[in-house]
């Protein structure tokens, strides 16, 4: 990251003496100390939401290309919003900018290069000095995966001493070049008479035969345990963490970075106000007609459940009789959603005529969620927050809708939601996008939403 760092304001020189011919102005030029300072600041921000050097040793060089392109290309739309809305675009030279981040990609990428194949070469030397010397202790069912997990990803570069299958059966000397160095019965007795810095055991704990254990305790060596996955959790992120002091695996659903995170947040906020402005003036050309027709409230607030069942109140036009949730129970024999997971009813008798039916059929009666979204309750994209009824039958099955925060459209409402009447179907909408998230995806469900709108189909509003 400091390479990067030191890599930007190197073209950066280099760009301002091809334009103005000296760098001595620089230094008495408070405005370019300015341009050089919000570009580094630019390249923090990027390097805190981003992550761009996760697995930076395990990218091949085409990847790394990719990486250093994808990484310039962000600085310069980040820099170039920045100058945008300070409006101090004017007052610095566009050459500048642009060969700085035309010369960043092919400076950074040689820094980078030589400075993995310095991590290798110096790891290398620490091979040949004998510096990590370690021991692989395994079975014949875990042996082939251990070797080429070695294979692939040993880049901190131990010296293996050679295998310890427990329960190898005849007389292998070597497996794909490791040599085995010792058998269950005499693997302590190498350890304690030979050169060993670690050990890793390749087996789950319960299978790693007490003797190992308490031998590999009594002697002070640094023992690696292999931590299985759990099956029952398959296609969850699995990572190691610490929570009260204690070390656990954790299990969750598609982990987030901290960039999407926050630019998830600024499309919701953005969203939030652009909808809240247009609620407000929709409130005062549809607020008169709801009251003439329907004396009451304008608007219709109804107790929702959130993101891991937290509660809040949701809000729309009210489009519906006062009584309506009054009425909702005799009409539930009539419900098209099985089991009453969700309420759904052709020709509901409990719509305002005229104004109601039209801002229902228009989804016009949904923009008052826009408040939601601007306070964080809901977002733009997400899963619809079910009613506390609906939240009171759900089974464990259904509560993964929950996981993550609510919003005014989804995946499932892109899809032809009028047409779904099993709720089975909804949740296996809700889990593909909650497992296939990102904010491409987002992005393409909001513009299929207003193409939905748009194509005046006549669907029931939740």
């Amino acid at each position: 990251m400091i390479l990067d760092y030191a890599v930007l304001v190197f073209c950066f020189i280099c760009s301002y003496i091809y334009r103005l011919g000296s760098f001595d102005t620089f230094w008495n030029s408070s405005e370019y100390r300015t341009l050089l300072a919000m570009m580094l600041l630019t390249n923090v921000c990027v390097d805190y939401f981003s992550e761009p050097y996760k697995n930076i040793l395990r990218r091949s060089f085409l990847k790394e290309v990719k990486a250093v392109i994808s990484y310039d290309l962000i600085n310069v739309v980040l820099l170039t919003l920045i100058l945008f809305i300070s409006h101090l675009g004017t007052f610095y030279s566009r050459i500048i900018i642009f060969l700085t981040y035309s010369l960043f990609p092919f400076v950074s990428l040689f820094v980078r290069q030589t400075n993995k194949y310095r991590i290798y070469r110096k790891s290398k030397n620490a091979i040949n000095d004998s510096d990590k010397k370690i021991v692989i202790i395994t079975d014949n069912k875990n042996v082939k995966e251990t070797i080429e997990k070695i294979n692939r990803y040993n880049f901190e570069m131990y010296e293996i001493l050679g295998l310890c299958v427990l329960d190898q059966k005849g007389d292998e000397k070597e497996i794909d070049g490791y040599p085995i160095i010792a058998d269950k019965k005499n693997i302590m007795s190498y350890i304690c008479r030979n050169w060993v810095d670690e050990v890793f055991v390749a087996l789950e704990l319960n299978k790693i035969p007490d003797y190992v254990l308490k031998g590999l305790a009594d002697a002070g060596i640094t023992t690696n345990i292999l931590i299985r996955k759990l099956e029952e959790f398959e296609g969850q992120e699995q990572n190691i963490r610490k929570i009260f002091n204690t070390n656990v695996l954790t299990t969750s659903i598609k982990n987030r970075t901290n960039f999407q995170m926050f630019f998830k947040r600024l499309m919701d906020i953005a969203g939030g106000i652009v909808g809240s402005l247009l609620t407000l003036l929709l409130t005062i050309i549809i607020g008169p007609m709801i009251y003439i027709k329907s004396p009451g409230p304008i608007f219709y607030k109804q107790e929702r459940i959130g993101q891991n069942g937290r509660r809040f109140y949701m809000y729309k036009f009210r489009s519906m009789v006062l009584n309506a949730d009054d009425l909702k129970k005799d009409l539930m024999e009539q419900n098209r959603i099985k089991d009453g997971m969700m309420f759904k009813v052709k020709n509901d008798p409990r719509i305002i005529p005229g104004i109601g039916d039209f801002i229902r059929k228009t989804s016009l009666d949904e923009f008052p969620q826009f408040f939601n979204v601007l306070i964080g309750d809901m977002s733009l994209v997400g899963t619809r927050p079910p009613t506390v009824d609906e939240w009171e039958k759900y089974k464990l099955e259904h509560r993964i809708r929950m996981a993550i925060k609510p919003g005014i459209t989804g995946l499932w409402q892109v899809n032809g939601r009028s047409k779904i009447t099993d709720f089975d179907k909804v949740i296996e909408y809700d889990t593909k996008y909650i497992n296939n998230w990102s904010l491409s995806l987002d992005i393409e469900i909001l513009f299929k939403t207003v193409i939905v709108l748009f194509s005046k189909r006549e669907d029931e509003a939740m």
